[in-house]
Protein backbone atom coordinates (compact mmCIF):
# COMPACT_ATOMS: atom_id res chain seq x y z
CA UNK A 1 0.00 0.00 0.00
CA UNK A 2 1.80 3.37 -0.96
CA UNK A 3 1.07 5.81 2.28
CA UNK A 4 3.00 9.19 2.03
CA UNK A 5 4.24 9.72 5.54
CA UNK A 6 6.33 12.55 7.68
CA UNK A 7 8.06 13.44 10.35
CA UNK A 8 8.41 16.23 11.90
CA UNK A 9 10.59 17.62 15.18
CA UNK A 10 11.91 20.79 16.97
CA UNK A 11 15.90 21.17 16.72
CA UNK A 12 17.58 24.72 18.12
CA UNK A 13 17.61 27.49 15.37
CA UNK A 14 15.79 25.27 12.48
CA UNK A 15 14.19 26.84 9.37
CA UNK A 16 11.32 23.99 8.03
CA UNK A 17 11.06 26.11 4.70
CA UNK A 18 14.78 24.73 3.94
CA UNK A 19 15.72 22.08 7.02
CA UNK A 20 14.15 19.13 5.50
CA UNK A 21 14.59 15.60 3.80
CA UNK A 22 13.38 13.13 1.86
CA UNK A 23 13.34 9.24 1.68
CA UNK A 24 11.77 7.76 -1.18
CA UNK A 25 10.52 4.20 -0.43
CA UNK A 26 8.65 1.05 -1.92
CA UNK A 27 5.43 1.93 -0.44
CA UNK A 28 5.90 5.74 -0.73
CA UNK A 29 7.92 9.19 0.72
CA UNK A 30 8.92 9.94 4.18
CA UNK A 31 9.52 13.86 4.39
CA UNK A 32 11.48 15.10 7.56
CA UNK A 33 11.22 18.86 8.52
CA UNK A 34 12.88 20.44 11.60
CA UNK A 35 11.13 22.85 13.45
CA UNK A 36 12.87 26.02 15.06
CA UNK A 37 9.42 25.96 17.49
CA UNK A 38 6.55 23.66 17.66
CA UNK A 39 4.13 26.93 17.36
CA UNK A 40 5.65 26.45 13.40
CA UNK A 41 3.80 22.76 13.67
CA UNK A 42 0.37 23.17 12.05
CA UNK A 43 1.17 25.49 9.13
CA UNK A 44 4.07 22.48 8.34
CA UNK A 45 1.22 19.68 8.81
CA UNK A 46 -0.99 21.34 6.35
CA UNK A 47 1.74 21.83 3.89
CA UNK A 48 2.27 18.23 4.01
CA UNK A 49 -1.10 16.97 4.06
CA UNK A 50 -1.69 18.90 0.98
CA UNK A 51 1.10 17.33 -0.54
CA UNK A 52 -0.36 13.98 0.39
CA UNK A 53 0.98 12.79 3.32
CA UNK A 54 -1.27 10.45 5.34
CA UNK A 55 0.62 10.07 8.81
CA UNK A 56 1.97 12.80 10.17
CA UNK A 57 4.08 11.88 13.27
CA UNK A 58 5.54 14.55 15.86
CA UNK A 59 8.81 14.15 17.49
CA UNK A 60 9.16 13.58 21.48
CA UNK A 61 9.88 17.46 22.10
CA UNK A 62 7.10 18.33 20.59
CA UNK A 63 4.28 18.07 23.63
CA UNK A 64 1.31 16.20 22.77
CA UNK A 65 -1.11 19.07 23.49
CA UNK A 66 -0.01 20.45 19.92
CA UNK A 67 -1.47 17.02 18.58
CA UNK A 68 -5.17 18.41 18.45
CA UNK A 69 -3.99 21.60 16.95
CA UNK A 70 -2.27 20.06 14.04
CA UNK A 71 -5.08 17.16 13.62
CA UNK A 72 -7.56 20.16 12.91
CA UNK A 73 -5.60 21.32 10.24
CA UNK A 74 -4.76 18.51 8.06
CA UNK A 75 -8.17 17.04 7.54
CA UNK A 76 -10.07 14.24 8.23
CA UNK A 77 -7.94 11.36 6.46
CA UNK A 78 -4.63 11.97 7.76
CA UNK A 79 -3.37 10.63 10.57
CA UNK A 80 -1.46 12.74 13.81
CA UNK A 81 0.70 10.88 15.95
CA UNK A 82 3.16 12.33 18.61
CA UNK A 83 6.24 10.43 19.92
CA UNK A 84 5.39 9.62 24.02
CA UNK A 85 7.50 7.42 26.23
CA UNK A 86 6.08 4.18 28.43
CA UNK A 87 7.54 4.27 32.23
CA UNK A 88 10.52 2.06 31.52
CA UNK A 89 11.81 5.33 29.58
CA UNK A 90 11.29 8.36 31.89
CA UNK A 91 14.02 8.63 34.51
CA UNK A 92 16.58 8.13 31.31
CA UNK A 93 14.19 10.52 29.20
CA UNK A 94 14.46 13.23 31.98
CA UNK A 95 18.05 12.97 32.35
CA UNK A 96 18.18 12.94 28.36
CA UNK A 97 16.03 16.85 29.19
CA UNK A 98 18.55 18.00 31.67
CA UNK A 99 21.53 17.46 29.70
CA UNK A 100 19.99 19.51 26.61
CA UNK A 101 18.76 22.26 28.99
CA UNK A 102 22.58 22.12 30.14
CA UNK A 103 23.17 22.49 26.81
CA UNK A 104 25.24 19.13 26.55
CA UNK A 105 22.81 16.74 25.48
CA UNK A 106 23.80 13.23 24.47
CA UNK A 107 23.48 11.84 21.16
CA UNK A 108 20.16 10.75 19.32
CA UNK A 109 18.88 8.53 17.14
CA UNK A 110 15.53 8.51 15.30
CA UNK A 111 14.83 5.03 13.96
CA UNK A 112 12.79 4.73 10.82
CA UNK A 113 11.01 2.05 9.02
CA UNK A 114 11.81 2.15 5.81
CA UNK A 115 11.49 -1.90 3.98
CA UNK A 116 14.10 -1.57 1.68
CA UNK A 117 16.41 0.15 3.93
CA UNK A 118 20.12 -1.07 4.94
CA UNK A 119 20.71 1.01 7.85
CA UNK A 120 24.63 1.35 7.40
CA UNK A 121 23.37 3.14 4.24
CA UNK A 122 20.50 4.85 4.59
CA UNK A 123 21.86 7.34 7.66
CA UNK A 124 22.35 10.78 7.83
CA UNK A 125 23.16 13.42 11.01
CA UNK A 126 20.97 16.73 11.60
CA UNK A 127 23.44 19.01 13.52
CA UNK A 128 21.48 22.07 15.68
CA UNK A 129 24.55 22.54 18.08
CA UNK A 130 24.11 21.54 21.07
CA UNK A 131 21.63 18.75 19.22
CA UNK A 132 23.13 15.75 16.88
CA UNK A 133 20.27 13.78 15.99
CA UNK A 134 21.20 10.73 13.75
CA UNK A 135 18.45 9.37 11.26
CA UNK A 136 18.84 5.32 10.88
CA UNK A 137 16.51 3.71 7.97
CA UNK A 138 15.84 -0.03 8.78
CA UNK A 139 13.60 -2.52 6.77
CA UNK A 140 12.36 -4.40 10.02
CA UNK A 141 11.51 -4.49 13.43
CA UNK A 142 14.38 -7.13 14.19
CA UNK A 143 17.06 -4.84 12.65
CA UNK A 144 15.69 -1.80 14.95
CA UNK A 145 16.42 -3.95 17.65
CA UNK A 146 19.62 -4.73 17.07
CA UNK A 147 20.48 -0.87 15.62
CA UNK A 148 19.13 0.37 18.68
CA UNK A 149 20.72 -2.16 21.25
CA UNK A 150 23.81 -1.42 19.99
CA UNK A 151 22.84 2.77 19.77
CA UNK A 152 22.30 2.21 23.41
CA UNK A 153 25.59 0.57 24.33
CA UNK A 154 27.36 3.36 21.57
CA UNK A 155 26.03 5.88 24.59
CA UNK A 156 23.37 7.57 22.66
CA UNK A 157 20.78 9.36 24.86
CA UNK A 158 17.90 9.12 23.05
CA UNK A 159 16.31 7.19 20.75
CA UNK A 160 12.56 7.26 19.28
CA UNK A 161 10.95 5.21 16.16
CA UNK A 162 8.53 6.19 13.43
CA UNK A 163 7.39 4.98 10.21
CA UNK A 164 4.70 2.59 11.58
CA UNK A 165 6.41 -0.15 13.87
CA UNK A 166 3.99 -2.84 14.98
CA UNK A 167 3.24 -3.11 19.04
CA UNK A 168 5.02 -5.99 18.63
CA UNK A 169 8.73 -4.23 17.48
CA UNK A 170 8.23 -1.87 19.57
CA UNK A 171 8.26 -4.65 22.61
CA UNK A 172 11.33 -6.07 20.92
CA UNK A 173 13.28 -2.74 20.71
CA UNK A 174 12.14 -1.76 24.03
CA UNK A 175 13.77 -5.60 25.43
CA UNK A 176 17.12 -4.95 23.95
CA UNK A 177 17.66 -1.43 24.47
CA UNK A 178 17.36 -2.94 28.50
CA UNK A 179 16.73 0.65 29.82
CA UNK A 180 20.11 2.09 28.77
CA UNK A 181 18.57 4.84 26.70
CA UNK A 182 14.88 6.16 26.56
CA UNK A 183 12.67 5.05 23.78
CA UNK A 184 10.31 6.87 22.56
CA UNK A 185 7.06 5.37 20.09
CA UNK A 186 4.54 7.53 18.19
CA UNK A 187 0.88 6.82 19.53
CA UNK A 188 -2.43 8.15 18.11
CA UNK A 189 -5.06 9.51 20.05
CA UNK A 190 -8.88 7.82 19.94
CA UNK A 191 -10.32 9.82 16.93
CA UNK A 192 -7.21 8.81 14.66
CA UNK A 193 -8.23 5.10 15.25
CA UNK A 194 -12.92 6.25 14.50
CA UNK A 195 -13.10 6.63 10.87
CA UNK A 196 -14.81 9.85 9.59
CA UNK A 197 -14.45 11.15 12.86
CA UNK A 198 -12.15 14.19 13.51
CA UNK A 199 -11.49 15.95 17.31
CA UNK A 200 -10.67 19.56 16.93
CA UNK A 201 -10.86 21.67 20.63
CA UNK A 202 -11.84 18.51 22.16
CA UNK A 203 -14.84 17.35 20.16
CA UNK A 204 -15.65 14.76 17.84
CA UNK A 205 -16.94 16.61 14.26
Amino acid sequence: MHIDKALIYEAPGADPTIDRSVLETPDGRITIIALGDPIQAPAVAHELAAQGAKLIELCGGISPAWRPKVSAVVGHDVKVSSVTFGIESLQPAAAYNQAFIDGKPPLAAFIILKRDAEPERDRFVSSFPPLDTHFIAVPDGATAAEVAARLAREGFGLIELYGGFSTEDVAEIIQAVGGLAPVGVGSFALDALQPGQHVAAGRAV
